[in-house]
């Protein structure tokens, strides 16, 4: 299939702060930091679920330099992107992952359809997930089911997303060089160079980012940050689904990282 005899390009490492060493673990699949357009869409799929890859966007596109009444637009808009959504509905894809934006119109009829959407998709990203499932990247969604068929798609052993705290926000404490400390050795160039030697380093002290134990103890804290606490603070350190996360209200800007998962 034109693959290197070296696995190193094929092999990646992610890193999510946070947890253990024992935490890590091998996957035979493709992980990402993405998420879905719709909570509602955020689910496990088994089975073999189908993926669709389109490296453009779904939207429409108004005529320059014309004059035309709102309804007028609003009404070709929504005629056009049924048709397109009812060409992507006829391969029965349950994941579609998109290049650019789809419109707002668009999201939902592919919600009504139980069609978990993705957007914003690099193009070496696609490229990856294309190996992965053996799925077609897709440039429009013109002539598909003439020109392809239903050989453009591609299918994994399992779907599903995976929530974690953004420990790079939430971290308990992170180390910074201390410029007033004496104690800072040279380089060849003879200029101040931090070198970290260890938790008793004197170049080096803790500085807090944003101690849960510390904020949950200020009287003075709004209410909306107090949640996002509450939030990290029940996250943890650990693993919680995708669709869990959102059904508790977890899932929150800046609190958790969710990543997706093709198995």
């Amino acid at each position: 299939k034109g693959d290197l005899l070296d696995i190193r390009p094929y092999c990646k490492i992610k890193v999510i702060a946070g947890g253990s060493i024992n935490d890590c673990a091998y996957m035979s699949g493709i992980v990402f930091h993405k998420n879905v357009s719709h909570k509602k869409m955020a689910r496990v799929l088994n089975n073999n679920p189908r993926i669709m890859l389109l490296s453009g966007g779904i939207e429409f596109t108004r005529t320059e330099n014309r004059i035309a009444s709102l309804d007028t637009l609003l009404e070709q808009e929504e005629k056009y992107m049924e048709i397109l959504v009812t060409k992507i509905i006829k391969l029965r894809p349950d994941v579609l992952l998109v290049g650019r934006s789809v419109s707002r119109k668009a999201q939902e009829l592919l919600l009504e359809s139980d069609i978990v959407l993705i957007q914003h998709v690099k193009s070496s990203l696609m490229g990856r997930i294309a190996r992965q499932t053996g799925a077609t990247v897709l440039s429009s969604t013109d002539h598909v089911m003439s020109q392809f068929g239903t050989s453009v798609m591609g299918k994994c052993r399992r779907f599903r997303l995976v929530t974690f705290r953004d420990n790079n926000t939430w971290l308990k404490q992170h180390f910074r060089w201390d410029p007033n400390n004496e104690d800072t050795s040279k380089d060849n160039n003879n200029n101040n160079t931090p070198h970290y030697n260890g938790e008793d380093d004197p170049m080096f002290f803790y500085e807090p980012k944003r101690s849960i134990s510390s904020l949950l103890n200020d009287p003075d804290m709004p209410n909306h940050e107090r949640q996002a606490i509450l939030a990290a603070n029940e996250l943890g350190d650990g693993v919680l689904d995708g669709y869990e996360a959102v059904r508790c209200g977890l899932a929150k800007r800046g609190v958790a990282r969710t990543y997706i998962m093709i198995e």
